[in-house]
């Protein structure tokens, strides 16, 4: 439940209150993390003890593992436990593994993930980890089991990171056990309905078995997340002027305004209200097209190279696809070539990166196109893993402003404005008029079906893999050609004749 909070309050409240019936099929992606997860957590088992004693209760039933738990922990040779079951009061806690260090009077718990125990800093708890064995450490605590100041996650790579429960989470002091011990209180108020809770449209939704439940219920509301790029943070601050997309759409943001482009509105510049309400408005006139605030300085090339890739981040990032999709000429549909490179494992991902730096380096004067920033992520975490393949500087170059240009943040994001809830390549493409050859095409079936391939080898799902990324490419041409003739406008004029509800 912690974990789930974490991401979005009104998926608890729907767990705990919602009709069952109105859930949504859970994604074979989910299924996939879970299957995958207990295959990680069964290896870490395996050889997580080396030498030291450990107790395994996984198959205990669960109505007896709880006291079954309490016998290991008083054992004198005990120093690992698998598969616990904790509680003190309404606090329930099932953590992976639960371990006595040889020297010390404490326990500590802790869980198996399958990706890395760190936020992207490298430093910082995940979160949502955080949550659930911060839970554990209170219920030791409270047991007179632990002392509540550390717990551990077990990551992709099996190596045990401490996180330090006692360090501050925010500028504000907070620390990471106060912050878990607030959302054991905010879960018991919305498991007793004495707190409100309200979703927010994001990317998580898509994995969401309530998503169906929660779009209708923020299109009911007129809620200002669905504004692309507005998030649960900047609505909670906006909302005490403008609690809804028409609200905002009408709202005299010059009246807001104070010296130096600050707001009355703590914690946003004057900027940022406007072009929300510039997208308000976009959203809310009837007829509305979409816009590009500047000359967006694009054109067709003789040569264009668009980019994407597919990666598994449940094995080691293992970039599998890369696709590459040539067009030749400046006019007309062109002419269109689409090499690929597939790789199953990492010995072949290596040839797959080699060959694909290879083409996108071959002409320098072929302008590389993709949709945000992951490919130079990707392509500098794979210079890393195969460095005789190609130097840092050689990616650098690759992804410099001259050479590539991504749609998404040089362009899409920056300077147009759309009468869509995502700023997405699906939603952009797919207004545009472009349609998915599958129609369960995304990201994560993508990895899924990675993932079936190689249980199968199946050479139609490879395929099903190879079309939905050429897909994606095609989406991307068919973006820039509707960028180069996207009209520079202002945003609609308010109010409009008619709007929007």
């Amino acid at each position: 439940m912690l974990r789930d909070l974490v991401a979005c309050e009104r998926r608890v409240h729907h767990d705990l209150h919602g009709d069952p019936a109105l859930r949504d099929k859970v994604s074979s992606f989910v299924e996939m993390l879970w299957s995958g997860g207990m295959a990680h957590e069964a290896e870490i088992l395996g050889g997580v003890a080396d030498g030291d004693t450990i107790v395994d209760l996984r198959d205990v039933p669960l109505p007896l593992r709880e006291g079954a738990t309490i016998a290991a922990m008083r054992s004198p040779t005990a120093l690992w436990i698998a598969g616990d079951r904790i509680r003190h009061a309404d606090l329930l806690g099932m953590p992976d593994l639960i371990h006595h260090p040889s020297t010390g009077d404490h326990w500590r718990a802790g869980d198996i993930k399958a990706g890395s125990p760190f936020a992207p800093d490298r430093i910082r708890p995940k979160p949502e980890y955080a949550a659930q064995v911060g839970l554990y450490a209170i219920i030791l605590e409270m047991a007179g089991m632990g002392d509540g100041d550390a717990a551990f996650v077990i990551g992709s790579d099996g190596e045990l990171a401490w996180y330090d429960l006692g360090l501050p989470k925010s500028k504000s002091g907070e620390s990471w056990a106060q912050w878990v011990d607030r959302l054991v209180v905010h879960a018991r108020r919305i498991r007793d309905q004495e707190a409100g809770t309200r979703g927010a449209l994001s990317a998580t939704c898509g994995l969401c078995v309530w998503r169906t439940v929660c779009r209708a219920e923020l299109d009911g509301a007129d809620d200002l997340t669905l504004i692309a790029g507005l998030g649960r943070g900047i609505r909670d601050v906006l909302d005490r002027v403008a609690p809804t997309v028409s609200d905002l759409a009408a709202l005299d943001v010059a009246a807001l305004s104070r010296a130096g482009g600050r707001t009355d509105i703590v914690g946003l510049g004057a900027s940022r209200p406007q072009r929300f309400q510039d997208k308000a408005r976009i959203l809310r006139t009837p007829g509305a097209t979409p816009i590009a605030r500047q000359h967006l300085e694009l054109a067709r090339a003789d040569r264009e190279l668009h980019l994407d890739i597919e990666t598994d981040p449940t094995r080691d990032n293992i970039v599998y696809l890369f696709g590459i999709l040539e067009r030749i000429g400046r006019h007309g549909p062109g002419e269109r070539r689409f090499p690929y490179f597939f790789a199953h494992d990492l010995a072949e991902e290596r040839e797959a990166f080699a060959r694909s730096m290879e083409m996108l380096t071959a002409d320098p004067a072929a302008p590389i196109y993709v949709y945000s920033a992951y490919e130079r992520t990707c392509f500098r975490m794979l210079q890393q893993r195969h460095p005789d393949v190609c130097s840092a500087e050689d990616v650098e170059a690759l992804f410099a402003k001259d050479r590539t240009i991504d749609l998404y943040f040089d362009v899409v994001l920056p300077h147009t404005d759309w009468p869509l809830n995502s700023n997405s390549i699906k939603p952009l493409a797919k207004y545009l008029g472009f349609k998915w050859a599958d129609a369960d095409a995304s990201g994560a079936a993508s990895i899924s079906w990675f993932d079936e391939y190689d249980r199968t080898g199946d050479p139609a799902v490879r395929e099903r893999i190879v079309q939905y990324n050429h897909d994606d490419c095609v989406a991307m041409i068919v973006l820039l050609d509707a960028l180069i003739d996207l009209p520079v406008a202002d945003p609609p004029a308010w109010p409009p004749a008619r709007v929007l509800a």
